[in-house]
Protein backbone atom coordinates (compact mmCIF):
# COMPACT_ATOMS: atom_id res chain seq x y z
CA UNK A 1 0.00 0.00 0.00
CA UNK A 2 2.96 2.41 0.46
CA UNK A 3 4.00 1.91 -3.17
CA UNK A 4 1.92 4.97 -4.12
CA UNK A 5 4.31 7.20 -2.16
CA UNK A 6 7.60 5.54 -3.09
CA UNK A 7 7.02 4.83 -6.77
CA UNK A 8 6.60 1.08 -6.44
CA UNK A 9 9.82 0.54 -4.48
CA UNK A 10 8.11 -1.81 -2.02
CA UNK A 11 8.57 -4.44 -4.78
CA UNK A 12 12.32 -3.93 -4.68
CA UNK A 13 12.88 -7.62 -4.02
CA UNK A 14 11.48 -8.28 -7.51
CA UNK A 15 14.00 -5.78 -8.88
CA UNK A 16 16.84 -7.84 -7.34
CA UNK A 17 15.38 -10.97 -8.89
CA UNK A 18 15.47 -9.30 -12.33
CA UNK A 19 17.64 -6.14 -12.15
CA UNK A 20 17.33 -5.17 -15.85
CA UNK A 21 13.50 -5.22 -15.94
CA UNK A 22 11.60 -1.96 -16.18
CA UNK A 23 8.69 -3.58 -14.42
CA UNK A 24 8.83 -4.45 -10.73
CA UNK A 25 5.54 -6.36 -10.43
CA UNK A 26 5.29 -9.98 -11.47
CA UNK A 27 1.85 -11.08 -10.18
CA UNK A 28 -1.52 -9.60 -11.06
CA UNK A 29 -2.24 -8.42 -7.51
CA UNK A 30 1.07 -6.54 -7.07
CA UNK A 31 0.62 -2.76 -7.26
CA UNK A 32 3.38 -1.16 -9.35
CA UNK A 33 2.72 2.57 -9.82
CA UNK A 34 6.12 3.12 -11.45
CA UNK A 35 5.15 0.69 -14.20
CA UNK A 36 1.99 2.73 -14.87
CA UNK A 37 4.14 5.82 -15.56
CA UNK A 38 6.47 3.82 -17.79
CA UNK A 39 3.53 2.47 -19.80
CA UNK A 40 2.12 5.98 -20.14
CA UNK A 41 5.43 7.41 -21.42
CA UNK A 42 5.80 4.43 -23.75
CA UNK A 43 2.33 5.09 -25.18
CA UNK A 44 3.32 8.73 -25.77
CA UNK A 45 6.49 7.55 -27.60
CA UNK A 46 8.67 9.33 -25.06
CA UNK A 47 10.50 6.17 -23.98
CA UNK A 48 11.11 2.67 -25.27
CA UNK A 49 10.88 -0.43 -23.05
CA UNK A 50 13.88 -2.64 -23.77
CA UNK A 51 13.46 -5.43 -21.24
CA UNK A 52 10.61 -6.64 -19.06
CA UNK A 53 10.06 -9.10 -16.22
CA UNK A 54 9.93 -12.70 -17.53
CA UNK A 55 6.67 -14.58 -17.10
CA UNK A 56 6.38 -16.99 -14.20
CA UNK A 57 6.63 -20.68 -14.91
CA UNK A 58 3.29 -22.45 -15.33
CA UNK A 59 1.67 -23.60 -12.13
CA UNK A 60 2.21 -27.31 -11.55
CA UNK A 61 -0.70 -29.74 -11.51
CA UNK A 62 -0.19 -30.34 -7.78
CA UNK A 63 -0.48 -26.61 -7.10
CA UNK A 64 -3.65 -26.36 -9.22
CA UNK A 65 -5.21 -29.30 -7.38
CA UNK A 66 -4.27 -27.76 -4.03
CA UNK A 67 -5.94 -24.44 -4.92
CA UNK A 68 -9.05 -26.25 -6.17
CA UNK A 69 -9.37 -28.17 -2.90
CA UNK A 70 -8.96 -24.93 -0.93
CA UNK A 71 -11.67 -23.25 -3.04
CA UNK A 72 -14.11 -26.15 -2.58
CA UNK A 73 -13.58 -26.26 1.18
CA UNK A 74 -14.00 -22.48 1.42
CA UNK A 75 -17.24 -22.62 -0.60
CA UNK A 76 -18.62 -25.39 1.62
CA UNK A 77 -17.79 -23.47 4.79
CA UNK A 78 -19.42 -20.32 3.41
CA UNK A 79 -22.57 -22.23 2.43
CA UNK A 80 -22.79 -23.87 5.84
CA UNK A 81 -22.53 -20.49 7.53
CA UNK A 82 -25.19 -19.05 5.24
CA UNK A 83 -27.56 -21.94 5.87
CA UNK A 84 -27.06 -22.12 9.62
CA UNK A 85 -29.50 -19.36 10.63
CA UNK A 86 -32.24 -20.57 8.28
CA UNK A 87 -32.00 -24.36 8.36
CA UNK A 88 -31.46 -27.24 10.69
CA UNK A 89 -32.44 -30.87 10.42
CA UNK A 90 -36.06 -31.80 11.04
CA UNK A 91 -36.66 -34.07 14.02
CA UNK A 92 -38.90 -37.15 14.00
CA UNK A 93 -40.03 -38.92 17.19
CA UNK A 94 -42.60 -41.48 18.26
CA UNK A 95 -44.77 -40.88 21.34
CA UNK A 96 -46.78 -43.59 23.06
CA UNK A 97 -50.34 -42.44 23.84
CA UNK A 98 -52.15 -45.62 24.91
CA UNK A 99 -51.42 -49.25 25.76
CA UNK A 100 -54.96 -50.50 26.34
CA UNK A 101 -56.14 -52.93 23.69
CA UNK A 102 -54.82 -51.64 20.37
CA UNK A 103 -51.69 -49.57 20.79
CA UNK A 104 -52.07 -45.90 19.90
CA UNK A 105 -49.38 -43.30 19.50
CA UNK A 106 -48.24 -40.42 17.32
CA UNK A 107 -45.24 -39.62 15.15
CA UNK A 108 -44.17 -35.98 15.52
CA UNK A 109 -42.29 -34.23 12.73
CA UNK A 110 -40.80 -30.89 13.78
CA UNK A 111 -38.97 -28.54 11.43
CA UNK A 112 -37.48 -25.03 11.73
CA UNK A 113 -39.75 -21.99 11.82
CA UNK A 114 -40.66 -20.74 8.37
CA UNK A 115 -40.39 -24.21 6.79
CA UNK A 116 -43.21 -26.49 5.69
CA UNK A 117 -43.72 -30.13 4.76
CA UNK A 118 -46.05 -32.09 2.47
CA UNK A 119 -49.30 -34.00 2.90
CA UNK A 120 -49.49 -37.66 1.78
CA UNK A 121 -50.85 -36.50 -1.62
CA UNK A 122 -49.39 -32.99 -2.02
CA UNK A 123 -50.16 -32.64 -5.74
CA UNK A 124 -47.83 -32.34 -8.76
CA UNK A 125 -45.77 -29.56 -7.12
CA UNK A 126 -44.91 -31.55 -4.00
CA UNK A 127 -42.78 -34.45 -2.81
CA UNK A 128 -44.82 -37.49 -1.77
CA UNK A 129 -43.70 -38.78 1.64
CA UNK A 130 -42.58 -42.39 1.65
CA UNK A 131 -42.83 -44.79 4.61
CA UNK A 132 -40.89 -48.04 4.55
CA UNK A 133 -40.78 -50.82 7.16
CA UNK A 134 -37.18 -51.72 8.03
CA UNK A 135 -37.84 -54.22 10.82
CA UNK A 136 -40.78 -55.42 12.92
CA UNK A 137 -41.48 -57.77 15.82
CA UNK A 138 -44.86 -59.09 16.96
CA UNK A 139 -46.61 -56.63 14.61
CA UNK A 140 -49.89 -57.77 13.08
CA UNK A 141 -50.90 -54.47 11.45
CA UNK A 142 -50.48 -50.73 11.72
CA UNK A 143 -52.11 -47.64 10.26
CA UNK A 144 -51.11 -43.97 10.10
CA UNK A 145 -53.65 -41.15 9.83
CA UNK A 146 -52.84 -37.83 8.15
CA UNK A 147 -54.39 -34.58 9.41
CA UNK A 148 -56.24 -32.22 7.09
CA UNK A 149 -53.67 -30.22 5.07
CA UNK A 150 -53.43 -26.56 4.05
CA UNK A 151 -52.91 -25.12 0.60
CA UNK A 152 -49.39 -23.67 0.66
CA UNK A 153 -46.91 -22.17 -1.77
CA UNK A 154 -46.99 -19.27 -4.25
CA UNK A 155 -49.66 -18.82 -6.90
CA UNK A 156 -49.48 -21.36 -9.74
CA UNK A 157 -47.15 -23.51 -7.61
CA UNK A 158 -49.34 -24.54 -4.69
CA UNK A 159 -49.22 -27.82 -2.82
CA UNK A 160 -51.00 -29.47 0.09
CA UNK A 161 -49.01 -29.55 3.30
CA UNK A 162 -48.35 -28.30 6.82
CA UNK A 163 -46.53 -25.19 8.05
CA UNK A 164 -46.14 -26.14 11.71
CA UNK A 165 -45.43 -29.24 13.79
CA UNK A 166 -47.01 -32.35 12.25
CA UNK A 167 -48.54 -35.07 14.43
CA UNK A 168 -49.42 -38.35 12.71
CA UNK A 169 -51.69 -40.61 14.79
CA UNK A 170 -50.56 -44.26 14.71
CA UNK A 171 -52.55 -47.35 15.62
CA UNK A 172 -50.89 -50.76 15.96
CA UNK A 173 -52.11 -54.29 16.56
CA UNK A 174 -49.91 -57.15 17.75
CA UNK A 175 -50.12 -60.93 17.53
CA UNK A 176 -49.19 -61.84 21.09
CA UNK A 177 -50.70 -59.54 23.72
CA UNK A 178 -48.11 -60.64 26.29
CA UNK A 179 -45.11 -59.68 24.13
CA UNK A 180 -43.83 -56.21 23.32
CA UNK A 181 -44.19 -54.82 19.85
CA UNK A 182 -41.43 -53.18 17.80
CA UNK A 183 -41.45 -51.37 14.47
CA UNK A 184 -38.53 -49.65 12.75
CA UNK A 185 -39.92 -47.24 10.18
CA UNK A 186 -37.98 -45.20 7.62
CA UNK A 187 -39.71 -41.93 6.70
CA UNK A 188 -38.63 -39.96 3.64
CA UNK A 189 -40.21 -36.51 3.37
CA UNK A 190 -39.50 -33.05 2.02
CA UNK A 191 -39.33 -29.74 3.87
CA UNK A 192 -39.47 -26.42 2.05
CA UNK A 193 -38.64 -22.77 2.51
CA UNK A 194 -36.96 -20.93 -0.37
CA UNK A 195 -35.70 -24.36 -1.45
CA UNK A 196 -36.89 -27.91 -0.75
CA UNK A 197 -34.77 -30.55 0.96
CA UNK A 198 -35.52 -34.26 1.27
CA UNK A 199 -35.07 -35.71 4.75
CA UNK A 200 -34.63 -39.41 5.60
CA UNK A 201 -35.35 -40.39 9.19
CA UNK A 202 -35.73 -43.69 11.02
CA UNK A 203 -38.18 -43.84 13.91
CA UNK A 204 -38.49 -46.72 16.38
CA UNK A 205 -42.05 -47.50 17.50
CA UNK A 206 -42.55 -49.57 20.64
CA UNK A 207 -45.05 -50.04 23.46
CA UNK A 208 -42.31 -50.05 26.10
CA UNK A 209 -42.24 -46.28 26.58
CA UNK A 210 -44.48 -44.36 28.99
CA UNK A 211 -47.51 -42.42 27.78
CA UNK A 212 -46.63 -38.88 26.69
CA UNK A 213 -49.53 -36.84 28.06
CA UNK A 214 -48.18 -33.56 26.66
CA UNK A 215 -48.32 -34.87 23.08
CA UNK A 216 -51.68 -36.53 23.78
CA UNK A 217 -53.13 -33.19 24.89
CA UNK A 218 -51.58 -31.43 21.89
CA UNK A 219 -53.07 -34.00 19.50
CA UNK A 220 -56.53 -33.70 21.02
CA UNK A 221 -56.43 -29.90 20.67
CA UNK A 222 -55.04 -29.95 17.12
CA UNK A 223 -57.19 -27.91 14.73
CA UNK A 224 -56.42 -30.01 11.64
CA UNK A 225 -56.92 -33.41 13.30
CA UNK A 226 -59.64 -35.45 11.58
CA UNK A 227 -62.15 -35.90 14.39
CA UNK A 228 -64.72 -38.39 13.18
CA UNK A 229 -66.18 -40.44 10.35
CA UNK A 230 -69.63 -39.24 9.28
CA UNK A 231 -72.48 -40.57 7.15
CA UNK A 232 -72.32 -37.71 4.64
CA UNK A 233 -70.93 -39.95 1.90
CA UNK A 234 -73.82 -42.41 1.86
CA UNK A 235 -75.47 -40.33 -0.89
CA UNK A 236 -72.28 -39.88 -2.90
CA UNK A 237 -72.25 -40.56 -6.61
CA UNK A 238 -68.87 -42.05 -7.48
CA UNK A 239 -67.56 -42.13 -11.04
CA UNK A 240 -64.15 -43.49 -12.10
CA UNK A 241 -63.09 -42.75 -15.70
CA UNK A 242 -60.11 -44.41 -17.35
CA UNK A 243 -57.65 -42.04 -19.04
CA UNK A 244 -54.73 -44.43 -19.64
CA UNK A 245 -53.74 -47.81 -18.18
CA UNK A 246 -51.98 -45.96 -15.38
CA UNK A 247 -54.29 -42.95 -14.90
CA UNK A 248 -57.91 -42.55 -13.87
CA UNK A 249 -60.10 -39.59 -13.03
CA UNK A 250 -62.35 -39.96 -10.01
CA UNK A 251 -65.39 -37.72 -9.52
CA UNK A 252 -67.43 -37.65 -6.32
CA UNK A 253 -70.69 -35.70 -6.20
CA UNK A 254 -72.99 -35.06 -3.27
CA UNK A 255 -75.78 -32.43 -3.12
CA UNK A 256 -74.98 -31.81 0.55
CA UNK A 257 -71.52 -30.54 -0.45
CA UNK A 258 -73.17 -27.58 -2.20
CA UNK A 259 -73.82 -26.04 1.20
CA UNK A 260 -70.94 -23.77 2.21
CA UNK A 261 -72.14 -23.86 5.81
CA UNK A 262 -71.78 -27.65 5.81
CA UNK A 263 -68.70 -28.15 3.60
CA UNK A 264 -66.18 -25.34 3.02
CA UNK A 265 -63.49 -27.53 1.44
CA UNK A 266 -63.11 -31.16 0.37
CA UNK A 267 -60.37 -33.58 -0.72
CA UNK A 268 -60.25 -37.14 -2.04
CA UNK A 269 -58.22 -39.63 -0.02
CA UNK A 270 -57.18 -43.20 -0.84
CA UNK A 271 -55.97 -45.84 1.60
CA UNK A 272 -53.30 -48.04 0.05
CA UNK A 273 -49.86 -47.83 -1.51
CA UNK A 274 -50.65 -48.77 -5.12
CA UNK A 275 -52.20 -45.48 -6.24
CA UNK A 276 -51.50 -41.81 -5.59
CA UNK A 277 -53.81 -38.82 -6.00
CA UNK A 278 -52.95 -35.62 -7.88
CA UNK A 279 -54.64 -32.46 -9.17
CA UNK A 280 -57.44 -32.17 -6.63
CA UNK A 281 -60.27 -29.74 -7.34
CA UNK A 282 -63.37 -28.90 -5.31
CA UNK A 283 -66.42 -27.31 -6.99
CA UNK A 284 -68.81 -26.26 -4.19
CA UNK A 285 -71.41 -24.85 -6.58
CA UNK A 286 -71.73 -28.37 -8.06
CA UNK A 287 -71.13 -30.32 -4.86
CA UNK A 288 -68.30 -32.08 -6.65
CA UNK A 289 -64.70 -33.02 -5.92
CA UNK A 290 -62.40 -34.36 -8.65
CA UNK A 291 -58.94 -35.90 -8.56
CA UNK A 292 -56.46 -37.61 -10.84
CA UNK A 293 -55.51 -41.13 -9.77
CA UNK A 294 -52.03 -42.34 -10.83
CA UNK A 295 -50.55 -45.81 -10.57
CA UNK A 296 -47.59 -46.07 -8.18
CA UNK A 297 -47.11 -49.84 -7.91
CA UNK A 298 -47.34 -51.60 -11.31
CA UNK A 299 -47.64 -54.98 -9.60
CA UNK A 300 -51.09 -54.08 -8.29
CA UNK A 301 -53.35 -52.20 -10.71
CA UNK A 302 -56.61 -53.02 -8.96
CA UNK A 303 -58.60 -50.01 -7.74
CA UNK A 304 -60.50 -50.78 -4.55
CA UNK A 305 -63.49 -48.46 -4.32
CA UNK A 306 -63.92 -49.01 -0.60
CA UNK A 307 -60.50 -47.39 -0.07
CA UNK A 308 -61.74 -43.99 -1.27
CA UNK A 309 -62.93 -41.41 1.22
CA UNK A 310 -63.71 -37.71 1.28
CA UNK A 311 -62.02 -35.42 3.77
CA UNK A 312 -63.97 -32.21 4.30
CA UNK A 313 -64.15 -29.17 6.53
CA UNK A 314 -67.36 -28.66 8.47
CA UNK A 315 -67.21 -25.28 10.24
CA UNK A 316 -63.43 -25.53 10.01
CA UNK A 317 -63.53 -28.96 11.69
CA UNK A 318 -61.94 -31.74 9.57
CA UNK A 319 -64.06 -34.86 9.10
CA UNK A 320 -64.00 -38.00 7.00
CA UNK A 321 -66.74 -39.84 5.14
CA UNK A 322 -66.98 -42.75 2.74
CA UNK A 323 -66.04 -41.90 -0.85
CA UNK A 324 -67.63 -44.61 -3.01
CA UNK A 325 -70.54 -46.29 -1.18
CA UNK A 326 -71.27 -49.88 -2.13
Amino acid sequence: PIAFFIGGEELHNNHHACPTSAKFSNKWWEFDIGWLYIKLFSYLKLIKIKKNMPKLNQITMKTKLFFRIICIISALLINLNLLKPGFSQATVEYHNLSVDGSIKGAISIMFPEGWSTYWKFPGPNGFIPNLRVLDKENLKSFSISWPYPKKLGPNNFTYLGFDNELLLPVELEKFDQNTNISLHLNISFGICKTACIVQNKTVVISDKSDINYVVLDKLQKSKNRITMTTGLGRSNRCKIKKITDNEYQITLENPLMKSRTLVSDALVDYQGSSWIIENQSFYPELGRVEALLKLKDPSNKEIEKENFSILYLNNHTPKRTIGCPS
